[in-house]
């Protein structure tokens, strides 16, 4: 698997949030993961999955929705952290594995959740488990 960035060193660590950023073009919903944004200890960390590659990259601010009005794209952004549960509790480790067809990055946390990030077909999606 090949790795652009640092991964950070979460194990252990409570979630402070995670946020999924989609794609939305002209209304119709391209990808709901495209982007994860995630806070540990206070610092947020990006992490992307493109061509079984994953991108991770450390922030100094929260991320924002934004738009490109001219074309119609949207990036819409989904606190998959609260919806799941997991905001407070720690991760007990994360994954970062390749297919095929793409990759995934899966969380596991100490209350038996685990959010697993998948890119296919350069379409990424999230799901709570």
């Amino acid at each position: 698997m090949e790795i652009i960035g640092h991964p950070p060193e979460l194990v252990g660590l409570p979630c402070e949030s995670l946020i999924c950023e989609g794609f939305v073009n002209h209304g119709k919903r391209v990808a709901d993961a495209n982007i994860v944004y995630l806070r540990f200890a206070g610092t947020w960390h990006k992490m992307s999955i493109d061509g079984g590659v994953v991108f991770w990259r450390k922030l100094d601010r929260p991320p924002e929705p934004w738009r490109v009005e001219h074309e119609d794209w949207g990036y819409p952004q989904v606190d998959v952290g609260a919806a799941a549960g997991i905001v407070g509790h720690s991760l007990k480790l994360y994954r970062m594995t390749t297919r095929a067809t793409g990759a995934q990055v899966s969380f596991e946390f100490d209350n038996g959740r685990r959010i697993a990030i998948e890119n296919e077909e350069d379409r990424s999606t999230y799901r709570i488990c």
